[in-house]
């Protein structure tokens, strides 16, 4: 398992369009992907799941990988999280 905290940066936080980005990337991988919000948490994989989250603007949050291609996985959805600009 690894995982990593980031900040969101993006000024409109984890709202559908971006989150649909993190979902579509993580289905790329057979690992489990889960995103951490205080005592939350949701997987990556799962629309839904991530938008009950409700990441905002400055939130820290920690993106978990476990299984087959976790350290690519964190290190793509991490950029792309890192990177968000909608």
């Amino acid at each position: 398992m690894v995982e990593k905290q980031l900040v969101i940066t993006n000024p409109s936080g984890l709202h559908t369009r971006p989150a649909k980005k993190i979902v579509d990337e993580a289905k790329k991988y057979e690992c489990e992907i889960t995103i951490l919000k205080g005592d939350k948490d949701g997987n990556a994989k799962n629309l839904i799941k991530l938008m009950k989250l409700g990441i905002s603007p400055g939130n820290t949050i920690t993106l978990r990988c476990d299984g087959s291609g976790e350290q690519e996985a964190l290190d793509t959805i991490g950029n792309i999280i890192l990177t968000l600009s909608e």
